[in-house]
């Protein structure tokens, strides 16, 4: 008897958009996002996307290790092959949810915790240009993995991408410092109950009605407490549970129904 086929990411955003109207403005962005991610609409970006995929597409059977492609200080990690490091990044499916996220809200910045390869931020930084917003900063401790993603990023003519190599912890404290105003946060790093909770402890206050992304919420039982603890928190506004990735739509923190400025011209633009 075969098990059940477990949900992909387009059932559960079709699952999210039968049962969920649209009451707010960020729900009404969401909506427009998920709607374009299951009707695989590209919005003139089919090209861009493509590339992307393939260059993920190109690893997967590399059995080199990351070690090995670089001269530099090795990390924890960089003993795997770029292959499995290409399997850990960013799918199709994925990048193409990240890609209709950022290019909806247009966030003026993105943070990004886990470069990987540079296949995520790819699909962040063209959705964020597809929409007219601003650049991505994305944090990566291996350098072996950083410099991959430099040489992916360049490849595919990306520009609008800040690569920071440094423990997230360490890290995290200058560059929120150096973000005026944070529109999107995708957290694909360090699937730990503990960590992730104090990773979305420093990005919350940074963020005014944007939205927050999580990968593999259902990693281990502590990344599901964690997600669980991160939907309670009294600035959820709205919550996405697509199985393997989560959204959250977080509110101003200084005054709860707010809106940032940014969001609030959009949805004006589009009324």
């Amino acid at each position: 008897m075969s098990s059940p086929r477990r949900p992909t990411l387009e059932d559960a955003a079709r699952a999210w958009l039968r049962e969920t109207s649209a009451e707010g403005q960020a729900e009404a962005l969401l909506r427009d996002a998920l709607t374009d991610f299951v009707d695989k609409r590209f919005r003139g970006a089919a090209g861009d996307l493509r590339r992307v995929h393939e260059i993920r597409l190109r690893l997967l059977d590399d059995p080199r290790p990351l070690k090995a492609l670089f001269d530099v200080p090795d990390r924890p990690g960089d003993g795997a092959s770029l292959g499995s490091a290409a399997k850990a990044s960013a799918t199709s499916e994925q990048g193409r949810l990240l890609f209709h996220l950022a290019r909806a809200f247009r966030p003026d910045s993105v943070l990004e915790l886990g470069t990987n390869l540079g296949i995520s931020a790819a699909y962040l930084a063209t959705g964020v240009r597809y929409g007219g917003g601003g650049r991505v900063i994305t944090i990566e401790q291996s350098l072996a993995r950083l410099e991959q993603a430099r040489s992916h990023l360049r490849e595919l003519g990306i520009d609008n991408v800040d690569v920071i190599e440094g423990d997230f912890d360490e890290a995290l404290p200058s560059v929120l410092d150096g973000i005026d105003r944070l529109g999107m946060a995708f957290i694909d790093g360090n699937h730990d109950y503990e960590a992730t909770l104090r990773y979305v402890d420093r990005i919350r206050p940074q963020m005014r009605g944007g939205i927050l992304v999580l990968d593999d919420i259902r990693w281990s039982d502590g990344m599901s407490r964690a997600w669980d603890e991160i939907c309670a928190h009294p600035t959820a506004e709205t919550v996405v549970d697509l199985g393997r990735t989560g959204i959250v739509v977080v509110a101003d923190v200084n005054r709860r129904e707010a809106r940032s400025p940014r969001l609030r011209s959009i949805l004006r633009r589009r009324s």
